[in-house]
């Protein structure tokens, strides 16, 4: 079969029919073509709906109906096959999951294909619970239709308007039965059941409808007491089930969609329901939210009020009092271009060129041609094309080219390609529908629909493919041609075997075939430790020395009179790590020192804003109860609507998610400032329930009795659970970042700019030198939102992006990331060098920010990012005692060492007197009490020194240690901010010991000498002068500090530094 004689999709429907106008919103919303698919109107006024053709595709007689062709079924060998959805919730499920990227389906359309289904397992329970109440046979549109009248005016109104529909259907039904009966076709019992049960139904509504207009008294028993009956059911539908329904609905919806900001697939069928509604209590298309609600409440009556608890944008009204969420629902939904084009206008029969009633033309593909032995089958019963004479391949091969799915896939990249660095992150669309990424292969249907989306093809593509993308090359749907072919290579195979197997060469003897199988295993493992030794691109430590002596100094005087920023971590997490959760809930997301700084801390006003939340995808069987009892304790856990993983998409799910859905606590007036003052800081949502380890002040504003509304977050945080991580230092460098100006020109920069971490951003991504912008209580919205990405840049031969461990993006980047099309077809791949694929989409736009100095490996790790614990008197003494490079600066040295064939830089740089790189770490001297062994860790410490043989003890070591005042020098941040590759909860615990436990004065800090001598990089008098030698200045040297075999002494040789113990 051609390409151009492949079927189109057929589309029964009826453009007064509810549902009807569901799917074709549906079809808008997703951007289809007006020519994908075929469209047919079934006239229900003259029971076209109740014929044998129509009920061989849809035994239950309603519209609309979909008949799609099989995948399978529609190479040159393959007899068709077609699939009929008789379901609106399938349809439109379908119709979502055929112009997706999972989509395998080609359609013609260039509009963009925003995806609508839910984004969470909540939002999707949520969208079950609506579709459940709006499908509902008791408040079907028929249902409502036929019974409005509750009163003999309004009665002759509804005969007017419906008496000539149920006569049509009456006359129809007849005619069917007669010519069964007359054997003019042939039907089976249980069709014939059917239609004269419809015919019961169309009699007793004629005999309401028949005397609607003669007054009661006119009436003769019987008749009076069907209409009392009428007006009683009617009542009661109205009354109590549609006043149920509405207030059930108001309740349900999020405002001023269904879910919530993004049109989703819940809405199009909201949408036909409530239009419905709103027509049959006397209301119009042109009335506003306010006022065709309110004629529905006056119109069904029983004291209808419904719930005014949502309040309008500006956007959508001018007035800013509260409304419906059902009022805020119409008004929203009104303005999109779909709703103008389906529900805008009055419905009447669509009389374009393309579309025509069954009675006028054949229906496509032909009903005839259908097998109509499953006549009386189910719904969803596959049903196989017959080949008909009449239909020859000449007329086949010269029908119109279809293409009814687009590959969405082909047309995002086509268009990424084409779009400049500077086009906006939202789409051209006017509507900016979930996230693009939920495609659950669950459903409440029974149609095929549900299940992958490779099951039922609406088409194949038209279009050029390559061969491994061309489902026609599958094993199981084979052709003649594909299967010589593959013969011919079969064959080819087995001669060259059976050389292979006959050459004198060849081991024929147990003994010679075992040493060939071990050589081979050999060079295997040896060819395999080779490639990984190539293309492993760390094979030296890093600079840490260099990193550390180039970063200015932090914090800045005025840190602490910019407003808080608002920080959502989410630390990935899968569904067995019950231990290391609980470990960072006890430990980093909680502890004071983690959340107020060093010393006497903020009391947590500066991570008021920051919360901790776990991400994880859909937890295994096994672990579903357990999952669930955890979320119900900590109210802590965020679960994706994916399959778990951590390379497939889970990153993309997640930023997609906190689109929608994350937010964090304002800034509170004990803080003493006000907000932000960017675009996004008026967005809010009511506080969701509070985490035992969120901040002090949402616990209190939550007791306070009337809490405040949560807001957007400035950064959204992607964390590794083996991540130890400080909450204070990462909040106070994302505000400074948030706060930086970066148009100051070069040279400019303060010294608590970003211009270290600039620098190194590759030279594809310009530096972006920053300076802090004074902060204005009273100004204006900013033009436009800081576009930031902030983690630790990882630049080496082969690779340049943020490093896994931890990375932020600020709220602009989150949100064009959920929205770009580009972007979806980039989520699969190691997660860390997706995202700055990501990112160098946009080009210079956004601001690359590392931090390079403060984020490292655990001590014991080995990796090239490992050295000891981290603080800033450790870095004040390491920039005191740095000697650049004499030939280069330092920045430069740096950025050439990413180049191919450059020199490294001296591996001076890299010395660590806790740990070597390539090397297991063992304690500086054994029996080490544990609070000994933590502080061995600590970079340049007086235990990190110690060796075996030494004069020096651990108990000298151990009196002369740092406090963690003087550690921190007095302030409350300017150290570790990140302790990545913490494989084992013991080295966590490790970690937590060594940065949070402490005392602030130590016993030697108490005694009148304090600066006692270190050798070497530990000694904070030290210094190199430049005449080439290491030059202490006078000291209190204790005596044991003047053994050169157990100090660490630095030295100028020449113009390189040498370190020796």
């Amino acid at each position: 079969m051609s390409s151009a004689a492949v079927p189109k999709a057929v589309l029964y429907y009826s453009p007064g029919s509810v549902w009807s106008s569901a799917v074709l919103l549906t079809l808008e919303e997703k951007g289809y073509a007006d020519d994908e698919l075929d469209r047919k109107i079934v006239d229900l006024s003259k029971g076209e709906n109740f014929s044998v053709t129509y009920l061989r595709l849809n035994p239950k007689a309603t519209v609309p109906t979909l008949v799609v062709p099989f995948q399978d079924s529609v190479a040159d060998d393959a007899e068709t096959r077609y699939k009929a959805l008789t379901e609106t919730k399938a349809i439109i499920d379908l119709i979502e999951l055929s112009r997706s990227p999972f989509s395998k389906t080609r359609t013609t359309s260039s509009a963009p294909a925003p995806s609508l289904a839910p984004a969470t397992v909540a939002f999707t329970a949520a969208s079950n619970a609506i579709l459940e109440i709006l499908y509902a046979d008791a408040v079907s549109p028929d249902t409502l239709a036929f019974n409005n009248a509750r009163d003999n005016a309004s009665l002759k109104i509804l005969a007017e308007k419906m008496l000539p529909v149920v006569v049509g259907r009456q006359k129809a039904l007849a005619d069917c039965v007669a010519d069964s009966e007359a054997g003019k076709v042939q039907a089976s019992e249980k069709v014939k059941k059917f239609w004269q049960e419809k015919q019961q139904e169309a009699e007793q509504q004629l005999a309401v409808l028949h005397s609607a207009d003669k007054a009661d008294a006119e009436l003769d028993a019987a008749d009076k007491t069907k209409r009392e009956e009428f007006f009683a059911k009617a009542k009661n539908l109205w009354e109590v089930t549609v006043k149920d329904t509405l207030v059930k609905l108001n309740k349900e919806i999020i405002g001023p969609f269904a879910l919530g900001d993004q049109f989703s697939i819940v809405d199009p069928s909201l949408a036909s329901w409530i239009h419905q509604v709103v027509i049959l209590a006397g209301g119009s298309v042109d009335d506003d939210g306010s006022t065709a609600i309110g004629k529905v409440e006056a119109y069904i009556g029983a004291d209808l009020s419904l719930a005014k608890d949502y309040q309008p944008t500006d956007g959508q009204r001018k007035d800013a009092g509260p409304v419906s969420k059902l009022a805020g629902f119409w008004d929203a939904t009104k303005e999109r271009a779909s709703w103008k084009k389906v529900l805008g206008k009055s419905i009447e029969l669509d009389k374009h060129s393309r579309e025509s009633s069954m009675a006028s033309m054949p229906i496509a593909p032909r009903i005839e041609d259908y097998d109509s032995s499953s006549s009386t089958d189910s719904a969803d019963t596959a049903r196989t094309l017959k080949p008909s004479k009449s239909r020859s391949a000449g007329s086949r091969a010269s029908s119109p080219r279809s293409s009814f799915l687009l590959p969405s896939a082909v047309q995002s990249a086509r268009s990424s390609i084409n779009t400049s660095a500077t086009s906006t992150p939202i789409p051209s669309r006017s509507s900016s529908p979930l996230p693009q990424f939920r495609h659950s292969t669950a459903s409440s249907s029974t149609s095929d629909t549900d299940s992958e989306t490779t099951s039922p093809l609406l088409r194949a593509s038209a279009h050029r493919r390559s061969f491994w993308s061309n489902d026609s090359n599958k094993w199981w749907s084979m052709s003649r041609r594909r299967r010589r072919r593959d013969g011919r290579i079969v064959t080819s195979l087995k001669k060259w075997s059976r050389w292979l197997c006959r050459h004198p060469f060849f081991p024929r003897q147990p003994i010679t075939i075992i040493l060939t199988l071990i050589l081979l295993s050999v060079f295997t493992i040896f060819v395999t430790l080779l490639l990984m030794y190539i293309l492993n691109p760390d094979k030296d430590p890093l600079p840490w020395r260099a990193y550390c002596s180039a970063s200015p100094a932090f914090p800045p005087p005025d840190l602490e009179s910019l407003p808080p920023a608002g920080v959502l971590v989410g630390v990935f997490s899968v569904d067995s790590a019950y231990e290391r959760r609980s470990l960072v809930r006890t430990t980093w997301a909680s502890h004071v020192r983690s959340r107020n700084g060093a010393g006497d801390g903020d009391d947590g006003l500066g991570t008021s804003r920051t919360i901790v939340r776990f991400v994880m995808g859909e937890p295994r069987k096994d672990q579903e109860r357990r999952i669930r009892l955890e979320m119900e304790t900590y109210n802590d856990i965020i679960i994706l609507p994916i399959p778990e993983n951590m390379n497939g998409g889970k990153t993309h799910t997640f930023y997609s998610w906190a689109a929608l859905n994350a937010w964090v606590p304002p800034v509170y007036p004990e803080i003493g400032v006000k907000p932000h003052p960017f675009s996004y800081s008026n967005r809010s949502f009511p506080p969701p329930p509070l985490a035992p380890h969120d901040p002090i002040l949402a616990h209190k504003d939550r007791d306070s009795g009337r809490p405040v509304p949560w807001v957007r977050p400035d950064y959204v945080v992607k964390v590794d659970d083996d991540s130890f991580v400080m909450l204070a230092e990462l909040e106070a460098r994302l505000r400074v970042e948030l706060h930086s100006n970066p148009n100051k020109p070069d040279g400019t920069a303060p010294p608590h700019s970003s211009l270290h971490s600039s620098v190194y951003a590759t030279t594809s991504h310009k530096a972006n030198i920053t300076t802090l912008t004074p902060y204005s209580p009273g100004g204006s919205l900013r033009s436009s939102d800081p576009m930031i990405y902030w983690g630790y840049l990882v630049t080496n031969r082969l690779h340049r992006f943020m490093a896994g461990e931890l990375y932020a993006l600020s709220w602009s980047v989150v949100d064009w990331v959920a929205k770009d099309p580009a972007i979806k077809l980039l989520t699969k791949g190691a997660e860390d060098k997706q995202t700055a694929k990501w990112m160098k989409l946009r080009g210079d736009e956004i601001r690359w920010v590392s931090e390079r100095c403060w984020i490292y490996n655990h001590p014991k790790s080995g990796t090239v990012y490992t050295h000891g614990f981290l603080f800033p008197s450790e870095v004040t003494r390491v920039k005191n005692n740095f000697v650049p490079h004499p030939d280069k600066a330092l920045q430069d040295v740096l950025n050439s060492t990413f180049v191919v064939g450059s020199t490294p830089p001296p591996s001076e740089w890299a010395f660590s007197s806790v740990s070597t790189f390539g090397v297991r770490y063992v304690p500086p001297v054994p029996d080490l009490t544990i609070m000994q062994s933590i502080e061995a860790l600590v970079e340049g410490s007086e235990m990190s020194t110690l060796r075996e043989g030494n004069p020096k003890t651990p108990e000298y070591a151990w009196a002369r240690r740092e406090g963690r005042r003087t550690r921190y020098q007095g302030k409350r941040v300017g150290g570790t901010v990140v302790v990545h590759f913490i494989k084992k909860n013991m080295w966590y615990l490790e970690t937590t010991l060594a940065l949070l436990e402490g005392d602030e004065f130590s016993g030697a800090e108490d005694l009148p000498q304090q600066d006692w001598h270190r050798g070497g990089f530990g000694n904070p008098g030290s210094r190199l002068v430049g005449s080439g030698s290491a030059e202490p200045e006078p000291l209190g040297v204790h005596p044991l500090d003047s053994d050169a075999s157990s100090a660490v002494e630095v030295k100028a040789e020449g113009t390189s530094i040498s370190v020796s113990t």
